[in-house]
Formats: structure tokens, C-alpha cells, sequence
């Protein structure tokens, strides 16, 4: 039977705790992260709606999770959302500059959905320099094409316009500040820029015709994609590396907790403790007890006599 051992008891019940203090700890800051432009969202600025109700309507739609370089060339239209306030995020480069360009010139459709954009120093191909003028809470439809087919107005957040200085491409949403929404060609392809992104957030979808809008400028060109790499979604992560921190930290505790508690089990640091024995008695006992009573008894039997006697006795006692 084994021994209980309440010290393995008190390094599981450790290793628990440890376990979920990350995950709480793990859980509490995935709710204080604030809400960012992706499909995987469902706050508020979340696009997670907007991409189910896309889905369901029928559109090729899914996520894109690799780097720009290895774009699938069955892909029409690439989405590109705002992730200047996204902790996650991962800057694009000279080199994903290079391949928006390149995607764009062979024939692609570009939405970019973003607030700032830095004109020639911009990743998007082409694109102006926005300007923020706070306060403006609608657009409306101004030229009349595919893209605005059915949308009168959007309703939402709009605090970055396009000056109407920008001579450059077909201006699809406006107000009184300037252009929320351009259009225009690269190349083989084209590019919409929308200035508002919280437009087609979870909390302002259903606003005004936004959803009408966001249909017509994703739809109609073929597969389309939301690029989520950007928003720091990998595909080809390992399990290791998308757990966050916190979870890293208490799995390294519990692997120590478990070396000491081998190292504790199997090296010795002190001399076995060797328990009492029992007070158990076998045949060696008895035949010395024999001895010791023929010698004091003086008597020097013959080995014949000694061996009859003893027979007899073991008889006796074994019956």
C-alpha cells in the first residue's frame, strides 16, 4: 500500500492555484484591453459583426493571418482596418508597402478603413493626408456607382476628413469638413479609403446605411479578405507563443514546482530513516531458544536424540 505523502498533495494544490491566478489575471486584462478595428472583436469598435453579417449574406469572406508577402493571389479584396491603438498590432513595413503596391497595380481592390492617413508617407498606395476635425456624427452619398448604390447617409463617429483640396479620385461620402470616403485607380486596381472606421464598429453598424456601404465597397470584385495579421493574429504561431504572458510565467513555476518536488522523490539528502522493527519471531528464534536451554540444562544428547526431539516438536506444532 502506498504511504501518504501530503507534501505531493500541498505542490498540486500550488500548482492549481498558480494556475488560476494566470488564468484570472489572464482574463481580467483581455477585458480592460480597449476595443480595436477587428473581426475577432466584439466590443464596441469590434468589426465582428460586420464580418458575420457578410458571411451570411453569401460574400467569399475570410480572415487574412499571414504576412503581406505571402498573400493568396485568389484574393480580389484585402480589408485593411485602423491599428494605431492596438497593442497588438504589428506595424506594416517598407517591405508590406511594397506588396499593397504590388496588389493593387496587378489588378486588386484596396479598403483601406483607417483615420490617419500620412499621404506619400503612407503604406497605402496613393492615398492623401487626413486631418482631424472632431465632432462629426454623419456623411452623405455624393457621387452615384456601385459603391453608393442605396446609401443616402452614414451615421457614427467621424472625426477625420480628407480635405476637398484632394483632387484625386471619386469622393464617395462627405459632410460639411471635408471627404470621408474616396475612390480612385492604381494601376490595374483601385483604392477606397474610408476616414472613419468606427462607422462599421459593432456599437454603429446598424446606423444610417454604414452596413449598406461597407457591403458595396467589399462585395462584387471576388474572394475578399479582413487582413488580421496586422492586429498581431498569426496562423503559423505555435500554441506556446499565443499564450499570453502571465500563462508563460505559471507554467515556468509549475515545471519548477515539479523538478523540486522529482529532485525532493529521488536524491537523497540525509541518511535513510529506517523504522523499528517489529517484534516478530521466525524458526531461527526457537531452535536458538533450544539451544540455549540444553546448554544450561548440562546434558549432551546425542545428535540422533536432538534431531528426534526437535522432529517431534515441529510435529506437534504444526498439527
Amino acid at each position: 500500500m502506498t504511504k501518504f505523502r501530503p507534501e505531493i498533495v500541498a505542490i498540486a494544490i500550488c500548482t492549481l492555484v498558480v494556475v488560476l491566478l494566470s488564468y484570472e489575471r489572464t482574463t481580467i486584462a483581455q477585458k480592460q484591453r480597449p476595443s480595436v478595428y477587428s473581426t475577432y472583436d466584439t466590443g464596441p469598435n469590434g468589426y465582428r459583426a460586420l464580418y458575420e453579417v457578410l458571411r451570411t449574406a453569401g460574400l467569399p469572406l475570410g480572415r487574412f493571418e499571414r504576412m503581406l508577402g505571402v498573400l493568396d493571389p485568389s484574393i480580389k479584396t484585402l480589408v485593411i482596418t485602423g491599428y494605431e491603438n492596438d497593442g497588438s498590432a504589428k506595424p506594416f513595413d517598407e517591405r508590406d508597402s511594397d506588396a499593397l503596391r504590388r496588389f493593387v497595380l496587378s489588378g486588386g481592390r484596396l479598403v483601406a478603413i483607417d483615420d490617419e492617413f500620412a499621404g506619400r508617407q503612407d503604406v497605402t498606395p496613393g492615398v492623401g493626408t487626413t486631418l482631424q476635425k472632431r465632432g462629426g456624427r454623419e456623411a452623405i452619398a455624393l457621387a452615384r456607382n456601385a459603391y453608393t448604390n442605396g446609401v443616402a447617409r452614414v451615421r457614427g463617429t467621424i472625426d477625420w476628413i480628407l480635405p476637398f483640396k484632394e483632387q484625386r479620385g471619386i469622393p464617395l461620402l462627405a459632410n460639411g469638413r471635408g471627404m470621408v470616403a474616396v475612390c480612385y485607380l492604381y494601376g490595374r486596381g483601385e483604392v477606397i479609403v474610408i476616414t472613419a472606421p468606427a462607422l462599421f464598429g459593432n456599437a454603429q453598424l446598424r446606423n444610417g446605411d454604414n452596413l449598406r456601404f461597407a457591403y458595396n465597397v467589399i462585395a462584387g470584385r471576388g474572394p475578399a479578405a479582413f487582413d488580421e495579421y496586422i492586429h498581431g493574429y498569426d496562423e503559423s504561431v505555435t500554441t506556446w507563443a499565443a499564450l499570453p504572458a502571465p500563462v508563460h510565467t505559471a507554467m515556468w513555476i509549475v515545471l519548477a514546482i515539479l523538478a523540486i518536488a522529482l529532485i525532493g522523490a529521488n536524491v537523497p539528502f540525509a541518511p535513510p530513516y529506517l523504522p523499528q522493527a517489529f517484534d516478530e519471531r521466525d524458526s531461527s528464534d526457537y531452535i536458538r531458544a533450544v539451544a540455549e536451554l540444553m546448554r544450561r540444562s548440562r546434558r549432551r544428547p546425542s545428535d540422533a536424540e536432538v534431531i528426534w526431539r526437535a522432529q517431534i516438536d515441529f510435529q506437534r506444532r504444526g498439527a
